[in-house]
Order: structure tokens, then sequence, then C-alpha cells
């Protein structure tokens, strides 16, 4: 049976290096703060990946609910960075070139057809984009993959690594030990470090709704790792009844040790030219809709505090539930319960708004969060 051998986090130099460089590649530096500090302002002023949103060879994480997005997010990043057009139609590129893209989940053909619409929205024929792909997951803790990645990273120089999902490419780690997930982590900053590259490792959020933003992110690491935190949870998702096109809003949370916080709120449409067909062109539209989410009218924006909390409760419960079982949710929270007649009124509103889903059953209705779309690729 064939071992893996673990990868002990030394960035490999170009393998043409006599033996002895390669074994002094990851030792120590030290430096009086003088001669940092002339090292630093001769290297020249530092610049953004996007302006006001990620610094330069900077690593983060991007995280989000199921369905909220995550992938879209991070090709819109990759299609932004290989062009130099806006991210999100809204953010600048101050930093453009290649792109890798390492995308364990949704195979070949699904990478191409959300590539090709995000590049198309943009008036680019996703071909000619400096954008090189893998669509196996890496593992980490491989030392043969590593390998692997460094050698493309040193040939490619890429502007922007991205990482999707790091679930499977952390697979063996223990996700709640933070120094086990630091260690992980390592290993991809410093060879994405070695070439200048910035690093984006997308994830998911963990259930606890109490919580908000980066809180969210699953395991112990990378809220602790990223120095650029994006966080995206969703707002309302609508798909259309006739053209099956689904626009999902969703509030994307922006922290940095470097950049100021900021909230955005995000919509998105996308629909499958012909939603029978596989091989069917992905339409793909983007907008930020305004900087203080706040501020804006949306689907929730007028909600009765009745409706609120039963939106929640659908949304908690993970699974289609009766009025009793929301109302039982509603009290363990609030302390209070609903009465039924204000219950079966909010609900059929909520349904009317498209957040909810009303399933007859039997003698009583179930509700659960909206239905996802028959679109064969996914809205991750």
């Amino acid at each position: 049976m064939t071992t893996v051998e673990a990868y002990d986090g030394a960035v490999p130099p170009p393998w043409d290096e006599p033996a002895e460089q390669q074994r002094s590649a990851d030792l120590l530096r030290f430096d009086t703060l003088a001669d940092l500090c002339v090292r630093v302002d001769a290297a020249g002023p530092r610049r953004y990946l996007i302006r006001s949103v990620w610094p330069a060879a900077a690593y983060g994480v991007l995280g989000a609910e199921p369905k909220a997005g995550k992938t879209w997010n991070a090709f819109d990043l990759a299609v932004s960075v290989a062009s130099g057009t806006p991210w999100l139609g809204r953010f600048d590129v101050d930093d453009p070139g290649p792109v890798l893209v390492l995308a364990g989940e949704g195979g070949e053909g699904n990478v191409v057809r959300r590539l090709r619409a995000i590049a198309t929205a943009r008036g680019i024929t996703a071909d000619t984009l400096p954008i090189v792909i893998t669509t196996r997951a890496p593992h980490l803790n491989d030392v043969g993959h590593m390998a692997q990645l460094a050698e493309q990273l040193q040939a490619l120089r890429p502007r922007l690594v991205v990482l999707d999902p790091l679930y499977l490419s952390a697979a063996g780690a223990d996700a709640k030990d933070l120094y086990a997930m630091g260690a992980v982590l390592q290993t991809p900053q410093r060879l994405c470090d070695a070439v200048g590259a910035a690093l984006l490792v997308v994830t998911h959020f963990n259930r606890q709704r109490d919580l908000h933003g980066a809180a969210r992110f699953t395991g112990a690491g990378p809220a602790e790792w990223g120095r650029v935190l994006l966080a995206a949870a969703i707002v309302s998702r609508r798909t259309d009844p006739e053209t099956f096109a689904t626009t999902v809003v969703s509030d994307l949370h922006v922290t940095g040790g470097e950049v100021p916080d900021l909230t955005l709120r995000v919509r998105r449409t996308v629909y499958a030219v012909d939603p029978d067909d596989l091989d069917s062109p992905l339409v793909y539209a983007v907008d930020v809709v305004q900087d203080e989410p706040a501020a804006v009218e949306d689907e929730r924006s007028d909600l009765h505090p009745a409706a609120e909390k039963l939106l929640d409760a659908v949304r908690r419960l993970g699974h289609p539930g009766t009025i009793r079982e929301l109302v039982d949710l509603i009290a363990e929270k609030h302390g209070h319960g609903l009465a039924r007649g204000t219950c079966s009124t909010h609900l059929n509103d909520l349904a009317r708004r498209g957040l909810v889903d009303r399933l007859d059953s039997g003698r009583e209705s179930l509700w659960s969060v909206v239905a996802e779309p028959p679109d064969p690729s996914p809205d991750r």
C-alpha cells in the first residue's frame, strides 16, 4: 500500500537549485528594525489586489451559508483578476494577472460553464483568460500535491490562487483543533507568499444562526488565520416560475486588519438559456445594491416582527415543519409563542414574497425554506 508523506510546510524552491540552497529555503531570517524598515521602504508602495477590499498578495477566507454563492463570488473574483474588470461590477482590480483555481467541487463542465457565464457578462471570451484550473482538490498534507502546487506557482506566477473548498483539501485534519488547522493553512499560504500571490480559501458556515460574519466559519482556524475575511449570508432567494432565473440577495461582510470593515448587499441572478440542457449557457448578472444594506428596500425590509420570527424559525428548523414546531422554536428563542391565526397570516405573506414554501400534506401544511431551482448548476 502506498503511504502519503506529510508535507513539512517548507517552501520548495525551483527544482534546479543546489541541494544546499534547497535545505536553506525555510531558514528563519532575523533583521534589526532598521534593516527591516529599509527593506520594506525599498520595496515601494504596497498595492491592492481588489481596491478597498483585498491587499495584493494577502491571504484570506470566503465563507457563506449553503446556496449563498460562495463559488460564484470566488469565480467572479478569478475572472476579475484575470481580466482586470471590477469584482462584482463594483470594485476595481489594481493588480491584474494570471489566476490559479483549485476547484474540488462541481467537475470540469460545471467550472467551465460558470466561468464562461461570468466572462460573457463582462464582454470577454473566457478561453482567452490567463486562468489555470485543476478540478481535483489538492490535499494540503500530501507532499506530492504540495510539490506540484509549488511547481505550478513558480511557472505561472499568479496574482491570485483560489482554493475551493477547504473541507476537501484539509481532509484528515481536525477541524476543531486551531493548531492543527493553522499548520494545514500555513502550507499554501507560504507557497503563495513565495511568488507574491494572493490566496483565497473558500469555506462553509456552521449552523449557529445566532452568530454573524466570520464567527460562522466552520471549525477552528480560518477566521483566525485569514488577513481578509468575507462572509456572505442570504437575505432573500427567489426563482422565477417561468424562466427559472434564480435571484439571490446576500449581505457580504468584509473584515480585515488593513482594510475598513465593510458590509455590502449583493444581488446575483443566474439562469440557463435552456433549463433542460446541461450544456446550455448560463446567463449571469451581479451588482452591489448598496454599501449600507440597512437602507435598502427588498423583500424583507417591511416584514412584520412576527413574520421575521417565523422566517427565522423556518430556517433554523432545517426541514419542512408544522406551525406548532415553528411556534415552539420561537418560544424557545424569544420566551413567547404566536397565535395560530397570526402564524397563518404571516406565513402566507412570506410565501407570496417567495421567502418560504408551503407543502400541503394531509391535514396540516408544512413550511420550509424556498426550494432549490431546477438549474443543474448548483448555486454555491
